[in-house]
Protein backbone atom coordinates (compact mmCIF):
# COMPACT_ATOMS: atom_id res chain seq x y z
CA UNK A 1 0.00 0.00 0.00
CA UNK A 2 1.16 2.85 -0.84
CA UNK A 3 2.17 6.20 1.82
CA UNK A 4 -0.53 9.44 1.11
CA UNK A 5 2.23 12.27 1.26
CA UNK A 6 2.04 14.57 3.76
CA UNK A 7 3.31 15.03 7.42
CA UNK A 8 2.96 14.16 11.03
CA UNK A 9 2.26 16.03 13.58
CA UNK A 10 5.61 15.68 15.16
CA UNK A 11 7.05 16.16 11.89
CA UNK A 12 5.29 19.59 11.42
CA UNK A 13 6.04 20.63 14.86
CA UNK A 14 10.07 20.04 13.94
CA UNK A 15 9.92 21.69 11.39
CA UNK A 16 8.15 25.17 12.67
CA UNK A 17 10.98 24.63 16.09
CA UNK A 18 13.79 24.55 12.88
CA UNK A 19 12.01 28.11 11.75
CA UNK A 20 11.63 29.49 15.02
CA UNK A 21 15.19 28.79 15.46
CA UNK A 22 16.58 30.23 12.12
CA UNK A 23 14.25 33.39 12.46
CA UNK A 24 15.59 33.99 16.53
CA UNK A 25 18.80 33.50 15.06
CA UNK A 26 18.59 35.92 11.73
CA UNK A 27 16.26 38.86 13.09
CA UNK A 28 18.96 40.52 15.12
CA UNK A 29 21.48 39.95 12.78
CA UNK A 30 18.94 41.75 9.89
CA UNK A 31 18.03 44.59 12.67
CA UNK A 32 21.59 45.17 13.11
CA UNK A 33 22.32 45.41 9.48
CA UNK A 34 18.95 47.87 9.25
CA UNK A 35 20.36 49.95 11.95
CA UNK A 36 23.64 49.65 10.85
CA UNK A 37 22.70 51.34 7.47
CA UNK A 38 20.39 53.85 9.23
CA UNK A 39 23.72 54.95 11.32
CA UNK A 40 25.66 55.34 8.19
CA UNK A 41 23.05 57.62 6.40
CA UNK A 42 22.52 59.59 9.48
CA UNK A 43 26.44 60.23 9.37
CA UNK A 44 26.13 61.00 5.37
CA UNK A 45 23.29 63.50 6.85
CA UNK A 46 25.51 65.51 9.31
CA UNK A 47 28.40 65.27 6.88
CA UNK A 48 26.19 67.49 3.73
CA UNK A 49 25.43 69.80 7.37
CA UNK A 50 28.63 70.20 7.63
CA UNK A 51 30.10 71.15 4.55
CA UNK A 52 26.51 73.61 4.42
CA UNK A 53 27.94 75.62 7.01
CA UNK A 54 31.50 75.89 5.83
CA UNK A 55 30.02 77.24 2.36
CA UNK A 56 27.82 79.42 4.94
CA UNK A 57 30.84 81.00 6.70
CA UNK A 58 32.70 81.38 3.07
CA UNK A 59 29.42 83.64 2.00
CA UNK A 60 28.89 85.57 5.80
CA UNK A 61 32.71 86.64 6.77
CA UNK A 62 33.83 83.42 7.62
CA UNK A 63 30.66 82.82 10.57
CA UNK A 64 28.19 80.40 11.57
CA UNK A 65 24.58 80.73 11.48
CA UNK A 66 22.66 81.50 14.61
CA UNK A 67 22.55 78.01 16.53
CA UNK A 68 18.59 78.03 16.42
CA UNK A 69 17.41 78.46 20.37
CA UNK A 70 14.35 78.47 21.09
CA UNK A 71 14.86 80.61 24.22
CA UNK A 72 15.31 83.77 22.20
CA UNK A 73 13.47 84.18 19.72
CA UNK A 74 13.04 87.00 19.09
CA UNK A 75 15.64 88.86 22.29
CA UNK A 76 18.42 89.75 23.78
CA UNK A 77 21.18 87.11 24.26
CA UNK A 78 22.61 87.02 28.21
CA UNK A 79 26.13 88.12 27.28
CA UNK A 80 27.26 86.29 31.30
CA UNK A 81 26.25 82.85 29.59
CA UNK A 82 27.17 83.03 26.02
CA UNK A 83 30.39 83.37 24.36
CA UNK A 84 31.59 86.71 23.37
CA UNK A 85 30.99 86.34 20.15
CA UNK A 86 27.71 85.95 20.89
CA UNK A 87 26.68 87.95 23.90
CA UNK A 88 24.64 91.30 22.81
CA UNK A 89 23.44 89.65 19.44
CA UNK A 90 19.69 90.62 18.93
CA UNK A 91 18.31 87.14 17.64
CA UNK A 92 15.24 86.78 15.53
CA UNK A 93 13.99 83.69 13.67
CA UNK A 94 15.99 84.88 10.24
CA UNK A 95 19.86 84.07 10.50
CA UNK A 96 19.31 80.98 12.72
CA UNK A 97 20.67 77.91 10.94
CA UNK A 98 16.85 76.82 11.91
CA UNK A 99 14.52 79.05 12.45
CA UNK A 100 15.07 79.49 16.56
CA UNK A 101 10.98 78.34 17.36
CA UNK A 102 10.84 75.68 19.82
CA UNK A 103 10.53 72.65 18.13
CA UNK A 104 8.15 70.72 20.90
CA UNK A 105 6.08 72.82 23.55
CA UNK A 106 6.41 72.64 26.47
CA UNK A 107 9.75 72.16 25.40
CA UNK A 108 10.51 69.80 28.69
CA UNK A 109 8.31 67.48 28.16
CA UNK A 110 10.13 64.80 25.52
CA UNK A 111 6.27 63.25 24.90
CA UNK A 112 4.89 67.20 23.76
CA UNK A 113 3.58 67.84 20.86
CA UNK A 114 5.06 69.77 17.40
CA UNK A 115 5.10 73.76 17.92
CA UNK A 116 2.86 75.90 16.18
CA UNK A 117 5.46 78.30 14.69
CA UNK A 118 7.88 75.13 13.74
CA UNK A 119 4.86 73.20 12.22
CA UNK A 120 4.97 76.59 9.96
CA UNK A 121 7.93 77.10 9.74
CA UNK A 122 9.95 73.83 9.48
CA UNK A 123 13.78 74.27 8.35
CA UNK A 124 12.97 75.40 5.48
CA UNK A 125 12.66 78.81 6.88
CA UNK A 126 16.21 78.97 8.17
CA UNK A 127 19.34 80.08 6.69
CA UNK A 128 20.80 76.91 6.16
CA UNK A 129 18.21 75.17 3.68
CA UNK A 130 19.58 77.35 0.97
CA UNK A 131 22.66 75.36 0.68
CA UNK A 132 20.77 72.10 1.84
CA UNK A 133 17.46 71.95 0.06
CA UNK A 134 16.63 68.56 1.11
CA UNK A 135 14.33 68.21 4.58
CA UNK A 136 15.10 64.76 4.82
CA UNK A 137 19.00 65.42 5.29
CA UNK A 138 17.58 67.20 8.41
CA UNK A 139 16.06 63.82 9.99
CA UNK A 140 18.27 60.59 11.64
CA UNK A 141 16.22 57.50 9.41
CA UNK A 142 16.94 56.31 13.42
CA UNK A 143 14.54 58.96 15.00
CA UNK A 144 11.66 57.67 15.94
CA UNK A 145 9.98 61.11 15.93
CA UNK A 146 12.10 62.51 12.81
CA UNK A 147 9.21 62.50 10.59
CA UNK A 148 7.00 64.67 12.79
CA UNK A 149 9.37 66.98 14.03
CA UNK A 150 11.20 67.41 11.10
CA UNK A 151 14.57 67.62 12.42
CA UNK A 152 17.21 65.57 14.78
CA UNK A 153 20.26 67.21 14.91
CA UNK A 154 20.94 70.74 16.89
CA UNK A 155 24.37 72.79 16.60
CA UNK A 156 26.38 72.95 19.54
CA UNK A 157 25.07 75.96 21.65
CA UNK A 158 28.85 78.06 21.51
CA UNK A 159 29.04 76.87 17.52
CA UNK A 160 26.55 79.66 17.18
CA UNK A 161 27.69 82.58 15.43
CA UNK A 162 31.47 81.63 16.00
CA UNK A 163 34.25 82.76 13.86
CA UNK A 164 36.34 80.61 12.21
CA UNK A 165 39.40 82.58 13.62
CA UNK A 166 38.21 81.47 17.09
CA UNK A 167 38.05 77.81 16.45
CA UNK A 168 41.48 76.09 17.33
CA UNK A 169 40.79 73.11 17.23
CA UNK A 170 38.54 72.29 14.20
CA UNK A 171 38.85 68.52 14.02
CA UNK A 172 38.33 67.99 17.48
CA UNK A 173 35.43 70.66 17.99
CA UNK A 174 31.92 68.96 17.59
CA UNK A 175 29.41 71.91 16.14
CA UNK A 176 26.34 69.61 15.07
CA UNK A 177 25.05 66.73 17.36
CA UNK A 178 22.21 64.16 16.57
CA UNK A 179 20.14 64.68 19.34
CA UNK A 180 16.37 63.35 19.01
CA UNK A 181 14.48 62.11 21.87
CA UNK A 182 15.44 65.19 23.76
CA UNK A 183 15.39 67.40 20.92
CA UNK A 184 13.03 70.43 21.52
CA UNK A 185 14.92 73.23 19.36
CA UNK A 186 17.83 73.62 17.33
CA UNK A 187 20.50 74.13 19.82
CA UNK A 188 22.05 71.49 21.84
CA UNK A 189 23.46 73.20 25.27
CA UNK A 190 26.27 70.87 26.30
CA UNK A 191 26.37 72.11 30.09
CA UNK A 192 24.74 73.96 32.31
CA UNK A 193 26.09 76.93 34.46
CA UNK A 194 27.76 74.37 37.09
CA UNK A 195 29.27 72.38 34.39
CA UNK A 196 27.07 69.68 34.21
CA UNK A 197 26.12 67.87 31.25
CA UNK A 198 22.36 69.33 30.13
CA UNK A 199 21.42 68.12 26.79
CA UNK A 200 23.18 65.23 25.07
CA UNK A 201 23.58 63.53 22.01
CA UNK A 202 21.31 60.62 21.34
CA UNK A 203 22.87 57.03 21.66
CA UNK A 204 20.38 55.78 19.70
CA UNK A 205 23.39 53.74 17.07
CA UNK A 206 24.82 51.21 18.68
CA UNK A 207 25.44 52.78 22.81
CA UNK A 208 27.02 55.53 20.69
CA UNK A 209 26.51 58.91 19.27
CA UNK A 210 27.05 60.64 15.55
CA UNK A 211 28.57 64.34 15.77
CA UNK A 212 29.78 66.93 12.28
CA UNK A 213 32.82 68.13 13.42
CA UNK A 214 34.02 72.33 12.32
CA UNK A 215 36.65 71.10 9.75
CA UNK A 216 34.10 68.95 8.01
CA UNK A 217 34.21 65.47 8.74
CA UNK A 218 31.75 63.50 10.60
CA UNK A 219 32.11 60.71 13.35
CA UNK A 220 30.52 57.92 15.55
CA UNK A 221 31.60 57.85 19.19
CA UNK A 222 31.08 54.84 21.53
CA UNK A 223 28.83 56.70 24.50
CA UNK A 224 31.26 55.40 27.52
CA UNK A 225 31.64 58.58 29.03
CA UNK A 226 29.43 58.43 32.83
CA UNK A 227 28.94 61.83 34.11
CA UNK A 228 26.44 63.02 36.54
CA UNK A 229 22.70 62.96 35.68
CA UNK A 230 21.07 66.05 34.67
CA UNK A 231 17.90 66.06 32.86
CA UNK A 232 18.41 63.21 30.05
CA UNK A 233 22.28 62.80 30.58
CA UNK A 234 23.76 59.99 32.14
CA UNK A 235 25.97 58.41 29.12
CA UNK A 236 28.06 61.18 26.43
CA UNK A 237 31.00 61.70 24.88
CA UNK A 238 33.88 63.20 26.57
CA UNK A 239 33.86 67.27 27.41
CA UNK A 240 36.51 68.35 25.08
CA UNK A 241 34.28 67.70 21.85
CA UNK A 242 32.01 70.93 22.60
CA UNK A 243 34.84 72.64 23.16
CA UNK A 244 36.28 75.11 20.24
CA UNK A 245 39.58 75.99 22.09
CA UNK A 246 40.78 75.41 25.29
CA UNK A 247 41.17 76.95 27.80
CA UNK A 248 37.90 78.38 27.25
CA UNK A 249 37.40 81.25 29.17
CA UNK A 250 33.74 82.73 28.69
CA UNK A 251 30.73 80.49 28.23
CA UNK A 252 29.37 79.47 31.37
CA UNK A 253 29.51 76.13 32.11
CA UNK A 254 31.85 75.03 29.16
CA UNK A 255 34.09 77.34 30.74
CA UNK A 256 34.02 74.12 33.87
CA UNK A 257 34.41 72.06 30.92
CA UNK A 258 37.21 73.08 28.69
CA UNK A 259 40.01 74.06 31.17
CA UNK A 260 42.73 71.84 30.13
CA UNK A 261 43.11 69.36 27.17
CA UNK A 262 42.43 66.00 28.40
Amino acid sequence: MRRAWGFTLIELLAVIAIIALLAALLFPVLSRAREKARQSQCLSNLRQLAAALAIYRADYDGRNPGMGDGTYCPGVVNPQFYPRWIGGIRTTAQGQWVPCHWVIEPPLDPNAPVGALWQQTGVKQGALYAYVRNEQVYICPSDPRGQEKRLSYSMNFVAGFIPEAVVERPAQFAEMVDEQATLNDGDLTAFDTQGRYFNCPTITHFNGSNLAFFDGHARWFRATHTVERVRECQYTIPAHYFCPMIPFPDAGGYTLNCAQDP
